[in-house]
């Protein structure tokens, strides 16, 4: 058994609801049962870093009643000696003073059935607001998407040597760029060391504004067609040759693993990488209402950058009207489910889409299944 760091060994707990303060005459805990392949009882769980750095962590469980946490800053070493938190079946715990320049990963070990690993999903990079993981959510058999494995983003030529730095200690094997030659010209990649990078042009069927034709993009816009264009450029994601072929060969890669956690981007990290997101969080078995919350909340993670591009296009005397830039550098459902009913209506279901459209093979989803997910 891993000895806790004395950062969290002196973890002052602040814990809310009915949780109880650690009991550290018994704090040792026997992490054996932790580790069992036993069912996972959490139906709810969540962590979320706050504004103050401490971390909120909520849970509800079915046929459990008592569970500590453990935090760790290395997600395949998650245990440590002693338990940082604690509460009941329907709870939540605050945990603060963790060391500020790491990031976090929280064990929920229940009194019956196994145990899950949790993290905030955002790595809260300034110049890149749309970088965030896709583990954490439940599936609709009741298994767990693993975090610290796959990663979505905007753009990353902007990095600054923090943020870069941030995504370096993730210790990632594959960066996939899923942009147009025009965008990854005009805004190159800054990448961490040696980290193996694979273009996978979503677009490069695409003869429009899906394709980087801004003249075409800009006439919509300024038309007041932003909304239309995006609900056809989700169409695109599923129908063009290019997006299958795309889509497809990150599936694959995903399925065979690599040295480390894999990162897909795009520009704003919300469409071309929406669609990636909702793709693989679908062939998990995620259930749809938890994909779309995802997809939308990049206007979240994306709401300050983008009220500074409408304010600069106001500032700047724009020919048309800045707003309507909203539907552009925002996300609707309408968008996604425009994707979804493309599979419904080319392929008529979307394990046939996997199949006929992606090129997937059932070993690959299986590949998917038991790699990024929790045992059953």
């Amino acid at each position: 058994m891993r000895h806790a760091p004395s950062c969290i060994v002196a973890l002052a707990l602040a814990l809310a609801g009915c949780s109880t303060a650690v009991d550290h005459s018994a704090a040792r805990w026997d992490a054996s049962a932790a580790r069992s392949a036993a069912p996972i009882p959490f139906t709810a769980a969540s962590v979320e870093k706050q504004a103050d750095g401490s971390y909120r962590i909520a849970w509800q469980m079915a046929g459990a009643g008592h569970v500590r946490i453990f935090a760790s800053s290395d997600p395949a070493a998650p245990m440590t000696s002693q338990p940082v938190a604690q509460g009941g079946a329907t709870d939540s715990a605050t945990i603060a003073r963790l060391a500020p320049d790491k990031r976090w990963y929280f064990t929920l070990t229940p009194d019956r059935g196994g145990p899950l690993l949790l993290t905030d999903r955002a790595l809260h990079l300034s110049t890149a607001p749309n970088f965030r993981d896709i583990g954490g959510y439940r599936t609709v058999d009741g298994r767990w998407v693993k975090p610290g494995l796959i990663y979505r983003s905007d753009q990353l030529d902007r990095l600054s040597d923090g943020d870069l730095a941030a995504i370096g200690a993730l210790r990632p094997g594959l960066l996939v760029d899923l942009r147009t030659e025009t965008e990854r010209k005009r805004e190159p990649d800054r990448a961490p060391p040696g980290v193996r990078q694979q273009i996978l042009d979503v677009a490069a069927d695409s003869s429009g504004s899906l394709g980087g034709d801004m003249r075409k993009a800009q006439a919509a816009i300024a038309s007041g067609q932003g909304a239309a264009l995006l609900a056809a450029a989700n169409r695109d994601f599923v129908s063009l040759p290019s997006a299958r072929a795309a889509y497809g060969t990150l599936l694959r890669e995903l399925a065979e693993g690599n040295d480390g956690p894999l990162i897909y981007h795009c520009t704003a990290g919300k469409d071309r990488t929406g669609w990636a997101t909702a793709v693989i969080l679908t062939l998990l078995g995620v259930p749809q209402e938890t994909v779309m919350a995802d997809f939308l909340a990049s206007n979240r993670y994306l709401k300050a950058k983008n009220d500074a591009t409408i304010a600069a296009m106001k500032a700047s005397g724009a020919a048309f009207d800045p707003a309507f830039l909203e539907p552009v550098l925002t996300v609707r459902p309408e968008y996604l489910q425009n994707a979804f009913d493309e599979v419904q209506r080319r392929y008529g279901s979307f394990d046939a889409y996997a199949r006929d459209g992606l090129g997937l093979s059932q070993a690959d989803i299986a590949a998917l299944r038991r790699r990024y997910l929790t045992a059953p």
